[in-house]
């Protein structure tokens, strides 16, 4: 299955990281150089998780496209506020429900910021308890409904943000992980029975002003991650892909299954 991403300007997104729009010379060969895994017989495991899940169109397809090419899971996080019956049948068309390779789990309720001061969370210190325990309990049963027993008790918090009443309430309504980019607090007994699936590559919200300095800071990140022990997660915005984050995604995802073809996991293997 080809993917359509190589003609310039095919994706061109309102948004994107300075990364992203344009090639930096010689990037697969650096990418490559990148990424040597161990030869000590250890199998990483990685897991790629899309966030901001919503809606169809055609960076969504392209993206599920790209998975189902190379036979890779992706995690889908949905943000259930955000689902109507129109926007079902459209991500359904590109991600069939009965197909094994799509993770479907939480992604927040509706995905704003609450907020007043600091930096921005849906499930912030700010947020009383018992409003979280709504909305996580409006997002779980919506959840449920739409995607039955496809859905995974896994939830990702918009922003990649929480507080320790958000541990409490994934706890009582009986998530088994939460996949964010930092550790559990140490001294939370509500983490204790959670899985963190920790984010350790962010491909594109990131903020880097420079594209060459920060092409060789996402390398690093990349090389690091396939030496961990631990579940690496690897953060997708489709939303924000240019022609060239979708080459990239794609030699990057070629290079793995070449090399590992046992690293990409599916998040239900993970928990």
């Amino acid at each position: 299955m080809k993917i359509q991403t190589s003609r310039a300007g095919t994706f061109r997104p309102r948004t994107c990281s300075p990364l992203w729009r344009k090639p930096p010379e010689e990037w697969r060969t650096r990418l490559e150089a990148a990424c040597r895994f161990s030869g000590s017989g250890q199998t990483p495991a990685l897991f790629f998780r899309a966030d901001d899940i919503g809606a169809g169109g055609r960076a969504f397809r392209a993206l599920c496209d790209l998975f189902r090419k190379h036979g890779v899971p992706l995690a889908l996080a949905v943000v259930p506020a955000w689902l109507s019956q129109s926007r079902v049948e459209q991500l359904f068309q590109s991600a069939p429900l009965e197909e094994d390779l799509w993770g479907w789990h939480q992604h927040g309720w509706r995905h704003v910021n609450w907020q007043k001061t600091g930096k921005k969370s849906e499930f912030g210190e700010q947020r009383p308890l018992d409003k979280q325990w709504k909305d996580i309990w409006q997002g779980s049963h919506k959840m449920k409904e739409i995607f039955g027993e496809r859905t995974l008790p896994v939830f990702t918090p918009p922003w990649n943000r929480f507080s320790e009443a958000t541990l409490m309430v994934l706890e009582q309504l009986g998530f088994k992980a939460i996949s964010t980019t930092e550790p559990l607090p140490r001294n939370s007994k509500a983490a204790k029975g959670l899985i963190n699936l920790r984010i350790f590559v962010d491909l594109h919200t990131r903020k880097g002003p420079d594209p060459e300095e920060d092409f060789d800071k996402l390398l690093r990140e990349l090389s690091a991650a396939l030496t961990r022990k631990d579940p690496v997660g690897i953060m997708i915005h489709h939303q924000r892909m240019t022609s060239f984050a979708f080459e990239f995604l794609d030699a990057f995802l070629e290079i793995v299954r070449q090399n590992q073809p046992r690293a990409c996991r599916h998040l239900s293997d993970l928990i």
